[in-house]
């Protein structure tokens, strides 16, 4: 394995990178494309390659896609973005560190302004099209509402939102709200005109500020289930290619439920939108869409909790 120096590194070299973030390797956002296939094939003859593992998100399952058609040697894709946008995974390396970092943001940030009047925040989070960091991140850090590109919003939501906000301020021991919002959620409803509207609307309750937690989501060590997860695809992958598949096996190495499957790249192609770069298999991609709802429970005053629990564990059934 070759470093950004070019040196040839062994095991011993690389045994602590699981503790580390970032890609000690280098990493680069552009994509094989058809016109430079012929000179990665005329290399894989010349280095006399026998395999390949691929690490990231989106653009690497695009270069998948693009060597699957080589059928040179067998090509695997790890999943590895904060977005939790790649097919055939429920989990990408990496979300579950941005989703620790967005909680501990939100936190500080809550815990900032407690000693003022009450206040409401809006806080923009990464994950592009896809809504995984914002809705589990909303379901941690107890967000009162969660915008995400998947369910578009519109100005009724908005202020059916911010006037149920406005009634639990109303509560004496409530002091602080909390709005989540996918960066992509929206390209007119932004981040400040959120913010303007909540301060508008609750002008007589409370107060709004506006957050973008930017690239400090991509920041911190690794997690700990970031770390066993990386463990256990490595050694996945690893058998695998032990065991010698085709020369024209293209997979996608991926956790589903409890299990890691290879999921050949082209029965993920119907899945894909390219244009927003999301999977739309609702089944394993997007599961977490089924625990939005609880976001708007657990924000709930406790005498209504129970009543919403119940109308929609009846409604589900």
């Amino acid at each position: 394995m070759l470093c950004e120096n070019k040196e040839v590194l062994t095991p011993t070299d690389v045994e602590t990178w699981v503790m580390r973030g970032g890609c000690k390797i280098g990493s680069s956002r552009s994509t094989i494309t058809k016109d430079n296939l012929p000179s990665i094939a005329a290399n894989i003859t010349k280095h006399g390659l026998s395999s390949m593992v691929i690490f990231g998100g989106f653009e690497a399952l695009v270069s998948v896609l693009a060597l699957g058609e080589l059928a040179l040697l067998p090509c695997y894709l790890l999943p590895a973005t904060i977005s939790n946008n790649v097919p055939g995974s429920d989990f990408s390396l990496g979300c579950d560190t941005a989703l620790n970092a967005i909680v501990r943001c939100t936190d500080a940030i809550k815990q900032s302004a407690a000693s003022t009047r009450k206040r409401v925040f809006v806080v923009d989070v990464m994950g592009g099209y896809c809504g995984y960091l914002a809705v589990m991140g909303g379901i941690a850090s107890g967000a009162d509402s969660v915008y995400i590109a998947e369910e578009p919003v519109n100005i009724d939501q908005l202020q059916y939102d911010a006037s149920r906000l406005i009634t639990k301020m109303d509560h004496q021991d409530v002091y602080r709200g909390l709005i989540i919002r996918n960066e992509k959620s929206s390209p007119n409803y932004s981040n400040d005109f959120v913010t303007a509207l909540y301060a508008e609307e609750g002008r007589d309750k409370f107060v709004a500020r506006s957050a973008v937690l930017g690239h400090i989501q991509q920041g911190y060590s690794p997690s700990p289930f970031d770390r066993c997860l990386a463990a256990v695809l490595a050694d996945k992958v690893y058998h695998a290619i032990k065991a010698g598949p085709s020369a024209s096996t293209a997979l996608v190495l991926g956790i589903r439920g409890a299990e890691s499957v290879f999921t050949p790249v082209q029965q993920l192609i119907p899945t894909i939108d390219m244009t927003r770069r999301v999977c739309i298999d609702k089944t394993h991609c997007k599961w977490w869409l089924e625990l939005k709802p609880i976001v708007q429970i657990l924000s709930l005053p406790p005498d209504r909790r129970e009543r919403r629990t119940s109308i929609i564990m009846n409604t589900q059934c």
